[in-house]
């Protein structure tokens, strides 16, 4: 189960336009928005960390390490 806490942020002003353009196309709110695109940034963070982890070894290796990663994450976000 997920907990939320309000926050205070301050965006430039081109991705609040983003952000308030694609909430009214997806029919979701502004926070929904935020949180999904942090969301995809963790992981984006989390699966450059790994690559690096494996930097030493070869490409087989780490497409062998990756070929599991989506299962990770949701395991990791539980």
């Amino acid at each position: 189960m997920s907990t939320k806490t309000a926050v205070s942020v301050t965006l430039n002003q081109i991705n609040l336009q983003f952000v308030e353009k694609t909430a009214k196309k997806e029919k979701k709110s502004k926070s929904e928005i935020v949180d999904y695109a942090l969301e995809i940034y963790r992981k984006f963070i989390l699966r450059n960390d790994i690559i690096a982890g494996f930097k030493s070894q070869t490409e087989e290796d780490v497409s062998d390490a990756m070929s599991d990663f989506r299962d990770y994450l949701s395991l990791s976000d539980k």
